[in-house]
Parts: C-alpha cells; sequence; structure tokens
C-alpha cells in the first residue's frame, strides 16, 4: 500500500447497535475492495475486524479496529467500533480521529435507541447511513424509510431504492443518477428501471431535485424554471450537503447487493483528510494559545495517540493519526505531555490484527507504533520545534463496579501489573484499592465490560480472578444534641494522666465533613495549649461510629468545660478524654446511620418511560424530572441511594434490550431507612 496524501486519505467510523450488520458490511467492503479474497464470517470467527478470542466468542465487536481499503485512488480507514454500550471507549477513540462516520442499521421496523446513540455521537461529523439485511425474512425498508424520516427530518436523502424479487433484493436503482443496477453472481450490471417502481422512485427523485435546488442559487433557478439537473451537478450538491452536515445519504443492501455503492458514495461525498481546514484545535506549547489547523503536510511532523493495545506477544501497539507533516521510520519525536523523546523505529499500518510494515505516512493517515517507551492514550508527539498539544479524548466514567479478588498466591502478584497494562489500553476502566473496605475494586462500563476483564486476565495473563459486591461506603451521624463529661486520669508512678473535658455535641446537617470543633471555654478551665489536642482527639474518634464502625460524618464539638493538672496533664491526655467522651455521647445522642445517595440520567425511547419509572419506585428513588431531547430520546433524572442502583447498567440493559444508557455522579448522605440499618448493624456484628 503506498504512502497516500491528506488529500486522498478519509477516516470513517463506522457505528450501529450490536446485530446491525457492521462487521459483516465491512467484511464485504474489504473483499470488493481487494483487501481479502474471501467474506469471513462472524459465527466462524474468521472476520477482519472481529479477530480476538473474546470477539470470536461473543460473535460481537469488543474492540476498535482499523480496516484500510484502498478505492478510486484513495485510502478509507474504516474504524470498526463495537455495538454494546458496554465499549463505549472504543467509540469515543474512533470519533476522535474519523471525519465522517457510516451508520450501519438493519432493515426492520422502528428506529432503535443503538442508532439514535449513534446519531448523536455523530452530531458533529459528516454521516451516511446504510440500511442492512433487506434480505432478511422481517425486513421493513419501506417503513424503516419513513422511520428514518420522522426522526430526522428534512436531512434524510435515499438516493437508492431497491429492486425486490419477493423477499430477495436481486438490484437497486440509483435515483442520483436514475440508473439501475441488477446483481448477477458477485457484478451488478446496468439494467431498465422497472416500470412498477416509478411510484416508488419519483417522491424520491423530487426530494434529491429539491435538496439540489437548495444548494445554491444557480441551481435553485434550475429548479424554478424545470430544467432538469445534471448528473454533475446533482453529485457535487449531495457532497456540499453531506460535508455541510445538512444532508444525510441513505443507501441500502445486503451482505453482497449495494456493497460497491458504498465505497463509491464514501469517495464521492465524504471529506478528505486534507479537506478538513481548521479542523482541530491545538494548544501551542511555545506562545500558550490555542489554535485551530487542519491535516496539513507542509507544517512540522505531529502525531495523536488515540488507543493503547497491550500485546502480551509484541507489547504495547500505539495507534495514531498523523496530524501534520509526515511521519517516517527512524524518526525520533518529543512526547510534549511526559516531556521525553521517542525514537520510531518502525511504523505500521493495522490491517485488523495483522500490523504491516511501512516507511512513511502522511497528515490525515492513521498508523501504529510498537513498544514506545512513555507514551499513552492522549499523547501528542511531535517535533521540538513545534511543540503543541491536542486536544484529549474525554471518555465515559465507568460506574459499574466489583471487587476483584485473584485465585491463589501466585495470581496475587501478577495481577497489578496485568490490571495496569488493561487500564492504559482501556480508558473507561477504573481500579482502585479501598483502604476503608481492603477491597480491591474494578469499575467499568457494565457487567460485559467486566466480564471481559475478567476474561483478557485469563486469556492474556493466564490469571484467574473472583469478582465480588462492592462494600457499600455508609457513613454514621447523630440525630441528637448531648453534653458530655469525661474525666481522664491515670495515675502509674511517676507522672501521671490527666485530660478533663465537658462537649457539647449537636448534628450539623453537613454530611461532606465529620465535624466542625468550636471552643467556648471561659475563664482557662482548659489551657489554649491542649485545643489542638482535643481536636485530634475528635479527628481519630469520628474513623468509627459505634453502630456498625462507620465514619462519622455531619457532627458539630463545642467545647464547654474542662479541668487540667499542672503536672499530669498532657497532649495524649486531652486527646484520650476526647476520645472516650465522643463514644459515651454518641451512645446518646440518638445515632443513626447515612447511606451514599447517586444522581442519575437516563436516556431511553420514549416506549420504556413506565418500566424505568417502575423500576426506580421499587429501588427508593425520587424521580426529579424528565425532558424530551432533540432526538426524541427521553432523558429522565432520579436520586437514588446508592446500594439500589450498584447494578443499573445491567437493570437498564435488560428494560430496555440494550438500548438505553446513563450517566451517575455521588449527590450525597441520606439517613437510611430503619431497614436498612437493622441490616447493616446485623451484618457488622
Amino acid at each position: 500500500m503506498r504512502a497516500y496524501h491528506s488529500n486522498e486519505i478519509g477516516n470513517v467510523v463506522v457505528l450501529g447497535h450490536s446485530g446491525s450488520g457492521k462487521t459483516s458490511v465491512i467484511e464485504a467492503m474489504a473483499y470488493r475492495a481487494g483487501l481479502t479474497n474471501r467474506i469471513g464470517k462472524i459465527e466462524d470467527g474468521n472476520t477482519i475486524s472481529d479477530y480476538s478470542p473474546e470477539e470470536i466468542k461473543r460473535h460481537s465487536s469488543v474492540g476498535l479496529s482499523i480496516i484500510p481499503l484502498e478505492w478510486n485512488n484513495c485510502k478509507i480507514n474504516l474504524l470498526d467500533t463495537p455495538g454494546s454500550f458496554d465499549f463505549v471507549g472504543e467509540v469515543e477513540a474512533a470519533l476522535k480521529v474519523a471525519e465522517s462516520a457510516l451508520i450501519v442499521v438493519p432493515a426492520t421496523e422502528g428506529i432503535s435507541v443503538g442508532t439514535k446513540e449513534a446519531m448523536h455521537k455523530a452530531y458533529d461529523k459528516a454521516k451516511m447511513i446504510y440500511i442492512s439485511g433487506l434480505d432478511y425474512p422481517n425486513a421493513a425498508y419501506q417503513q424503516k424509510l419513513e422511520d428514518l424520516k420522522m426522526t430526522y427530518g428534512k436531512a434524510i436523502a435515499p438516493i437508492q431504492v431497491p429492486i425486490m424479487e419477493g423477499n430477495k433484493m436481486v438490484g437497486y436503482v440509483n435515483v442520483a443518477k436514475m440508473e439501475g443496477r441488477y446483481f448477477d453472481g458477485e457484478q451488478t450490471h446496468p439494467c431498465p428501471i422497472p416500470d412498477d417502481m416509478w411510484d416508488e422512485i419519483t417522491p424520491i427523485k423530487n426530494m434529491i431535485d429539491e435538496a439540489v435546488a437548495n444548494t445554491n442559487d444557480e441551481l435553485l433557478e434550475k429548479y424554478i424554471n424545470e430544467e432538469p439537473f445534471t448528473k454533475e451537478e446533482i453529485s457535487w450538491a449531495l457532497r456540499q450537503g453531506v460535508m455541510n452536515k445538512t444532508l444525510i445519504p441513505v443507501l441500502c443492501g445486503t451482505n453482497q447487493i449495494g456493497i460497491q455503492i458504498i465505497l463509491n458514495s464514501m469517495v464521492a461525498f465524504f471529506s478528505a483528510a486534507g479537506d478538513m481546514v481548521n479542523s482541530m484545535v491545538v494548544h501551542n506549547e511555545e506562545t500558550d494559545e490555542d489554535d485551530l489547523i487542519g491535516f496539513d503536510e507542509s507544517l512540522a511532523p505531529s502525531l495523536f495517540v488515540f488507543k493503547t493495545i497491550a500485546d502480551p506477544f509484541v507489547g504495547r501497539i500505539s495507534l495514531f493519526k498523523v496530524c501534520t507533516g509526515s511521519i517516517h521510520a527512524g524518526m525520533t519525536l518529543f512526547n510534549v505531555q511526559k516531556k521525553e523523546a521517542e525514537k520510531l523505529n518502525k511504523i505500521y499500518i493495522m490491517k485488523g490484527k495483522d500490523l504491516v510494515e511501512t516507511d512513511c505516512l502522511n497528515a490525515g493517515d492513521i498508523g501504529a507504533l510498537s513498544k514506545l517507551s512513555y507514551t499513552q492514550t492522549n499523547d501528542t508527539l511531535c517535533t521540538l520545534d513545534y511543540r503543541i498539544t491536542y486536544e484529549t479524548i474525554l471518555f465515559s466514567q465507568p460506574y459499574y463496579g466489583k471487587a476483584i479478588k485473584p485465585v491463589g498466591k501466585a495470581n496475587e502478584e501478577k495481577i497489578t501489573n496485568a490490571l495496569n497494562k488493561l487500564l492504559e489500553e482501556d480508558k473507561t476502566l477504573k481500579f482502585e484499592n479501598n483502604p476503608e473496605t481492603k477491597q480491591q475494586c474494578i469499575y467499568g462500563i457494565g457487567d460485559i465490560h467486566i466480564d471481559s476483564v475478567v476474561s483478557k486476565l485469563k486469556e492474556r495473563f493466564k490469571i484467574d480472578v473472583t469478582l465480588d459486591n462492592i462494600i457499600i461506603p455508609y457513613r454514621e451521624t447523630i440525630r441528637g444534641q448531648v453534653t458530655q463529661r469525661y474525666k481522664y486520669k491515670k495515675q502509674s508512678g511517676g507522672h501521671g494522666q490527666y485530660g478533663d473535658v465537658e462537649i457539647t455535641f449537636e448534628p450539623l446537617h453537613d454530611y461532606t465533613v465529620p465535624f466542625v470543633f468550636e471552643e467556648k471555654i471561659f475563664g482557662g478551665a482548659v489551657p489554649k495549649a491542649y485545643f489542638p489536642a482535643v481536636e485530634k482527639g475528635l479527628v481519630e474518634a469520628t474513623k468509627h461510629g459505634i453502630l456498625a464502625q462507620y465514619p462519622v460524618l455531619g457532627i458539630k464539638a463545642t467545647l464547654i468545660d474542662g479541668s487540667y493538672h499542672s503536672v499530669d496533664s498532657s497532649e495524649m491526655a486531652f486527646k484520650t478524654a476526647t476520645i472516650m467522651c465522643f463514644k459515651e455521647a454518641m451512645e446518646k445522642a440518638k445515632p443513626a446511620l447515612l447511606e451514599p445517595f447517586m444522581t442519575l440520567h437516563v436516556y431511553i425511547d420514549e416506549k420504556f418511560t413506565g418500566d424505568i419509572m417502575g423500576h426506580f419506585n421499587k429501588k427508593r428513588a425520587r424521580v426529579m424530572g424528565s425532558e424530551i431531547l432533540e432526538d426524541g430520546l427521553i432523558k429522565i433524572t432520579a436520586e437514588a441511594p446508592q446500594e439500589e442502583v450498584m447494578n443499573y447498567a445491567v437493570d437498564l440493559r435488560a428494560m430496555t434490550q440494550g438500548q438505553g444508557f446513563f450517566d451517575m455522579e455521588f449527590l450525597g448522605y441520606e439517613f437510611a431507612p430503619e431497614h436498612v440499618t437493622k441490616r447493616v448493624i446485623a451484618n457488622h456484628q
């Protein structure tokens, strides 16, 4: 594969929900473009893009993969992405480096939340829609087209009508060119437009003409005068509409028919990387200012790393996009974030799992580097003379967590290194050691995501682990006010220990701090020198409450009286007196358990609203409101106890057939109901 220039390169992210047919369509495109000599099948585990053991086992994509195609003297880098929301980080990485999006939707009735989510994520990209599976028994092409128009309005521009014989697609009419094509084996041949299709074709032709007329005044005048547009005018106008994001061409077909028109349309309608002038925000390290630049080969070389793969055999593989200039094997670039130089010994093009060595890649192209010493995802490499950084990818936050425990002593020693590699590879994973619960916790987007981590640990690193529920971080507080006095007196030869405090404890109703300390001492009953010791005693005492030993929050402690001994009093004595005073006071001040609450924003199709509301009612949640978004999705905001929504990623998938998504953030602490308090205390005992 030769080195293509920026005006010959296009990067297209392929989006769609699980089961929409993305991988099969990509296989057919790779075959048609000559990248492979056979069409792989998902069920056989031999497709280009789904190559990992995990993907072969699941029969669906888990990671981002790159398939570079050569078509009409252009290079199209297809970025195949998983359809499951659990692997949203892969989609976010692909969207960062793609100029355009191909959204694959099945020919079944209705617009799924997965399609809406794909359209929403690619809001700032030029888009095409491919309706796949027209030969499936439940295909409803006309209804799907109507559903798309209802949802996305005049932007939807079908440029193709299928020729059907019963349930079988045998060809299509390219309405933009008013040409019929008939499928014969692996080739399509020109054919007359069937007479019985004009009623179907005419309104679509009128819609295309109207869209063309709206692109400039000259074409509008031709339209008003009822002069026919030339094929060149139609093609130019459609390209302008797609590039301006006012038109979304809709293509259709099967895994065999209609593939060539996808490739032709991507070259005809989508922007090349070199066309994207002022498309990237860069921060100039020299001037400390932001600037907008395009994929310009004349500038000094720079690249952005958008994905890291932890390969147990090759080592770290860094996927990058050349942003400016040209990248050559053997050159040394500067990592701006790490302040380190990196030698680019070899440059590769990725074809699914295969690394193909190349000498040079130009601005706009996508490649791979192996064994970089310092570079990670979101890093910029550039020259010392042209020090810039690119905007980083904002990855989704993980909310679904499990405690992870290695099986056996040998696995305990290996797991930290393995997890670090997976965390480097997947920025939607989070790992933490919880000092309070002594648990090692792994957080992901959902149970499928966490399950894939367990599989990767087993397959790549030969580490067996078990999963358990994460212990909820409850807290304790008081509901009542009490004044307590405690005198700590100890004599054991030589200097004794003497500390005497009287403290008023009352609810603070602020659960962001353990306590607030004040002193209202009159007449020097307790010298000022011992006030810090009293405060240190409170710090120690509030680490554990009396109900279930959880940390204490939201208490106001006021030192009002006490006494001291000129010889036996000490910091330690006053600290100990305070701790004992606190413990005795807690029992009298109506101790209460606090549970953490979360705020959730749930995005669903309207038809799932009833199920979501009913589920929230069962989970002790408060629905705070809902709103209809521009694309028709419903956004529901609710507040719920953390204990009730620890598995919400799984619950939401079950209620919406995997089509809903959500985000969640910590809200604060609230009083736990009696049945929860009793259960937590019983579990502790």
